[in-house]
């Protein structure tokens, strides 16, 4: 994954290419929702576009994408279908690990692939009796002849029934602690899935999160580790680039669809039930634009920070000051937070027709339902008491 200042890749061709896709998941989008189908259309197209490999690097065929960039792309596929954008998000954050901390063997093995559009890689993080606590595990791995030997389950993995491959935290053994957690790589084919629970919920819908359980064996250069370990790998990439990740998603379509109710508003045709007169609407709308502003402000901030961060000579230690932490887990809490407020203040302004009738040609009412979600993954609660923590080790009180 590039760092710098997407001098590697061509950014107006890589947003252009996301423009076409957009146009695919536009078509889709409400489909996909009213069904609660995976988007395979969409994650088609991505898979042509070359926008699976974004942070692959050009070494291994891909763009060699900044993760501004990400953020940019995510918004502009969000801004059609947070469901396809939030499946092509987390994608990118399990690559970007990849990228960062598997073995050469690994990397020569799957980087290629997913640079071709080949592998669309799902994580498998949450486990029933902890949730989605990232830091633990509770299954073990065994050895047998050389190769690792998972059995797991999860409650939740987003897209886990059509991905190509996975990235799964296990316990390093059965004797080892909770802590003690290792991540693993596997291919489809080197593991039996089979799904357990549906996804049933009022919005992300066509990211069909279902419930899974895998079993199999693989190669022992299949776990991906750091010198610090797993946690290294947690707070080095998978965090920051999720969270920056989900942020932008979330902006993007909260952005959109305040786009679109600008647009209306400014179409004499569309506008007679609005009074524009109106000091209460007009301070309404402005209330729900600072939101939005605000919300890319800090993202923005944040993307320039980690990307910093990760040029330091003491990379490592920079991303793990405590700053940075309770900067990224901010990112995410604000955005989860504040744009979701844009959205049913939005819906709130202009109301039934437009807002909370599925009929309007306006997606407030999906975008809405999908925004909800977003204080929940990797619950808001569990990151602001971190950030507690963190507080108090930041005596300088470092803002972004």
């Amino acid at each position: 994954m590039s760092v710098g200042s997407e001098r590697a890749v061509d950014a107006a061709e890589v947003l252009a290419r996301a423009d076409e896709v957009a146009t695919v998941l536009a078509a889709h989008a409400r489909s996909v929702d009213e069904a609660g189908a995976f988007p395979l259309t969409g994650l088609e197209a991505l898979r042509r576009s070359g926008l699976m490999g974004l942070l692959v690097p050009r070494e291994y065929g891909g763009l060699d994408g900044s993760c501004s960039l990400l953020s940019r792309v995510a918004q502009v596929l969000a801004a059609n279908c947070l469901s396809t954008a939030m499946i092509w998000g987390m994608h990118c954050q399990q690559v970007a690990v990849l990228v960062d901390h598997a073995g050469a063997r690994l990397k020569e093995r799957a980087l290629p692939a997913v640079a071709r559009g080949d592998v669309y890689i799902a994580s498998i993080t949450s486990e029933r009796g902890k949730g989605g606590h990232l830091l633990t595990a509770f299954a073990p791995l065994t050895y047998e002849d050389g190769l690792a030997v998972m059995r797991r389950e999860a409650p939740v993995v987003t897209g886990g029934a059509h991905a190509d491959a996975y990235l799964t935290t296990m316990r390093a053994a059965p004797d080892a602690p909770p802590s003690a957690v290792k991540l693993v790589y596997t291919d489809r084919s080197q593991v039996a899935v089979d799904e357990r629970s549906p996804w049933s919920t009022p919005g992300m819908r066509g990211t069909e999160s279902l419930g899974i359980s895998l079993a199999g064996r693989v190669p022992e250069d299949q776990i991906v580790d750091a010198e610090r370990g797993f946690e290294q790998v947690a707070v080095t990439t998978l965090i920051p680039v999720g969270h920056i990740a989900w942020a932008s998603c979330w902006l993007g379509a909260a952005t959109s669809v305040y786009r679109q109710v600008i647009a209306m508003l400014r179409d004499p045709r569309q506008r007679r039930e609005y009074d524009l007169h109106s000091e209460l609407f007009v301070t309404r709308l402005a209330e729900i634009r600072m939101r939005l502003d605000v919300a890319g402000a800090y993202l923005n901030r944040v993307v320039a920070e980690y990307e910093d961060a990760r040029r330091s000579p003491r990379a490592v230690e920079a991303i793990y000051a405590p700053s940075f932490q309770i900067h990224i887990n901010t990112l995410k809490v604000h955005a989860s937070d504040s744009l979701f407020e844009a959205v049913n203040d939005l819906m709130q302004l202009v109301g039934l027709r437009h807002g909370y009738s599925k009929t309007s040609p306006i997606p407030v009412e999906r975008t809405f339902r999908d925004l909800r979600s977003a204080s929940l993954m990797y619950s808001n609660d569990r990151l602001l008491i971190a950030n507690g923590k963190l507080s108090l080790l930041d005596g300088d009180v470092t803002l972004p």
